[in-house]
């Protein structure tokens, strides 16, 4: 017994004509009239009287009728709840950023998913982008912000901005190496005492890549996979240090520090938008991904972040539905 020919029966009895049934159902009279024959051969009982005028339901055929009209109404009414919940966001999120996005637009997001979404339990995880990638093979992180990732066949990434590369350190040291400027040529690093996040991370691979096309090598002091002992280790003066500016938003109003954009070449971040493949991108995961692309270009517009909004990434502003 099908659901289909539960479906036929029903209109065929509501209708009392197969030939007007079959329209209302959209298949052919006889294909209408072979679903019915099979389902009372397989009842065991005759459900319909055909006459000239149409059919008409025997007294097996309207205690059938009976007992099914409750069960397709169900059926119906889950069907809707399920489309009308797959609607709402809801749900656990895992979502791993790096420290330069989280400190621009994190608390603005999971605030935002508080006030609006109440049935998504958002859970925001903070990480270099090395370790990040790593929680997403793993699917410790359903989504995240990444940069400068390797494609991964157990993640799916998107683009979102392109920021500038710094050498950050105190004042005193930028300026003695690069007075009455605002960019610091990349080759220049070589012989600079450097503090560098670990070869895993996207930064790093960035710059080693770089340099390797150059033909240089770095002298580097240290290796830091953590940024709060990175800035204060540059803060007492152990070396200099090569970040994005989101990182550094607090100590670039600081007059003690300052900053240099890498050129000839440009090093640049590319961060991108990723999803575990692990796990289904949910209702609530596309929504969280519009939010981020909507506070991204926010951040950009009021100066949280420095950096070029990918095309795709650029959203509308969103303030009317948010």
């Amino acid at each position: 017994m099908e659901l289909r020919q539960l479906r036929y029966f029903l209109i065929a009895t509501e209708s009392g004509a197969l030939s007007k049934a079959s329209s209302i159902i959209g298949v052919a009279q006889p294909a209408l009239s072979r679903q019915i024959r099979q389902l009372e051969e397989e009842l065991g009982v005759q459900l319909f009287y055909r006459h000239g005028r149409g059919v008409r339901v025997t007294e097996e055929g309207a205690q059938f009728y009976a007992a099914i009209v409750p069960v397709l109404r169900e059926l119906d009414q889950v069907k809707s709840d399920l489309v009308a919940a797959a609607k709402v966001p809801a749900g656990d999120i895992v979502f791993g950023m790096p420290p330069s996005m989280s400190a621009a637009i994190g608390a603005e997001i999971v605030s935002d998913f508080f006030a609006n979404y109440p049935q998504v339990k958002l859970h925001l995880v903070d990480g270099l982008s090395g370790f990040i990638n790593e929680w997403l093979a793993s699917g410790r992180v359903d989504m995240a912000i990444i940069n400068n990732a390797r494609k991964a066949p157990y993640m799916r990434m998107d683009p979102l901005l392109e920021v500038d590369l710094l050498l950050f350190g105190r004042r005193r040291d930028i300026d003695a190496i690069a007075p009455d400027t605002e960019t610091f040529p990349t080759p220049a690093l070589v012989g600079l005492p450097l503090l560098l996040v670990g070869r895993n991370h996207g930064l790093r691979r960035e710059l080693d890549s770089t340099m390797q096309r150059l033909g240089l090598e770095l002298d580097i002091k240290a290796e830091v996979d953590a940024l709060a002992p990175l800035k204060k280790l540059v803060r007492d003066g152990h070396g200099l240090t090569v970040l994005p500016h989101g990182v550094i938003n607090f100590e670039a109003s600081n007059p003690e520090f300052s900053f240099r954009k890498l050129v000839e070449p440009n090093l640049t971040q590319r961060f991108m938008l990723a999803f575990s493949l692990q796990r289904p991108t949910t209702v609530a995961m596309r929504e969280l991904a519009r939010r981020v692309r909507v506070e991204l270009r926010r951040a950009v517009e009021d100066g949280r972040m420095v950096g070029r909004l990918s095309k795709a990434s650029i959203p509308d502003d969103g303030r009317g539905d948010l």
